[in-house]
């Protein structure tokens, strides 16, 4: 009996230690917690972390652009992110001119968009990044490369693009403007930069398997950046869970046909084409850099082109007012540093003329032949950005097609 009691007061005395001991490392565990720099109570990162934001705007870029404006210096802090927030002229010229060294994007940018990215240009820094500049530089700023653009973006324009505009105005339907600008981009980047036609803006095909995974996977890789620690996203990349399951399902398809890409393109030979991705196979043997190549030009050419094409169409897009860029007669343009749309100082667009170009193009083929109605009431013609690498329009811009009257 006695050797009972007292095996019982042994346990009883174990489980007592033990549990004065968790209290002690979980005491201890959330002092450290409280120290890392995403536990913080000021209103702006308590917002976040409970989403209270979302109560009066719709989306993340509204929330962060009210908080803009409000605040004296057009600078904002997120610390449960780990990130300054800013739309300060001076401050943006000073982090991408004046000071670019001391800026580099750095381990903790790169890592979130490594799996998508790899190492390609818009994920690196020192001298990977200067090395592939040098490249694409040569390349994008040859005079071959920008008559062979402009010959496949007319060809587009023509063979694909108006007759579905075509179409649509005899059919009376509504086209997603934004959808019909992304098949047009990403056939294009496809034959410019890899010689191939994926032929998405065909009206019988739908969207290409590698352009709907890219797309998810755009999307995914950049809502990691939203997460208030990356211990989150990375513990369910390990347990592939979840986003990250979906995430690395849409990259496997991804890489899947980008070495597809460079398996056909060595196949037909390099030497003979004016593609770039022939060019850069000509000074490149590794295949892992020639499939950073191919999504960090992917990422360049398509979607940033369909989202400048989509947001034209504003209220006033049918309006001749000059002056808008005039101060006393004299064009004055606006500090490429106020909106970087092209990035700005030594990190500039390689592929800016370029894009401008399509970009008028297709402005001037479609308005001279067409009028673009935007389809809904007043409030849902209010823009909603959706998340994600680059800006695009949630839900998408219906929009109704009209031939224009001959005058």
């Amino acid at each position: 009996m006695e050797e009972t009691v007292g095996a019982l007061w042994s346990l009883f005395s174990f489980l007592l230690l033990f549990f004065a001991g968790s209290l002690v490392l979980l005491a201890a565990l959330l002092k450290f917690l409280r120290s890392m720099s995403w536990w913080c109570s000021c209103s702006v990162c308590e917002a976040y972390v409970t989403g209270s934001w979302t109560a009066h705007f719709g989306n993340l870029c509204d929330w962060y652009a009210h908080l803009l404006r409000e605040s004296p210096t057009r600078t904002i802090q997120i610390h449960v992110l780990g990130n300054t927030v800013t739309a300060n002229p001076d401050n943006v010229e000073h982090m991408l001119r004046a000071r670019f060294d001391n800026y580099p994007k750095g381990k903790p940018f790169s890592v979130i968009l490594r799996d998508l990215l790899g190492h390609g240009i818009f994920n690196v820094d020192g001298d990977l990044w200067r090395f592939q500049r040098k490249i694409a530089s040569a390349e994008l700023g040859s005079a071959a490369v920008r008559l062979f653009a402009s010959c496949i973006v007319a060809d587009e324009i023509r063979g694909r693009l108006l007759p579905l505009l075509d179409f649509a105005c005899a059919g009376d339907k509504i086209l997603d403007l934004q959808d019909v600008f992304r098949r047009f981009a990403f056939d294009n980047i496809c034959k410019i930069s890899f010689g191939l036609d994926p032929r998405c803006l065909e009206l019988s095909l739908p969207l290409s398997e590698f352009a709907a995974a890219f797309d998810k996977a755009s999307r995914l890789s950049a809502r990691r950046a939203t997460t208030t620690t990356p211990i989150v996203w990375k513990a369910k990349r390990l347990l592939n869970w979840g986003s990250e399951r979906e995430l690395r399902e849409a990259i496997g398809m991804v890489n899947l046909l980008a070495m597809e890409i460079i398996r056909q393109r060595r196949k037909l030979g390099s030497c003979s084409n004016h593609d770039l991705l022939s060019r850069f196979m000509a000074s490149v043997d590794d295949d892992n850099y020639l499939r950073d190549i191919i999504i960090s030009f992917l990422l360049a050419g398509r979607d940033t082109i369909a989202s400048a094409l989509t947001e034209l169409w504003g209220n006033d897009c049918h309006d001749f007012r000059p002056h808008r860029w005039l101060t006393n007669g004299v064009f004055t343009p606006e500090s490429p540093y106020k909106y970087p749309v092209f990035q700005g100082g030594l990190r500039g667009c390689l592929g800016k003329e370029m894009a401008l170009l399509d970009m008028k193009t297709v402005i001037a083929a479609v308005v001279r032949r067409f009028d673009i109605d935007v389809v809904g009431d007043n409030s849902s013609r209010t823009p909603k950005f959706a998340p994600g690498l680059t800006a695009s329009l949630e839900g998408g811009l219906p929009v109704r097609v009209r031939r224009r009257e001959e005058s």
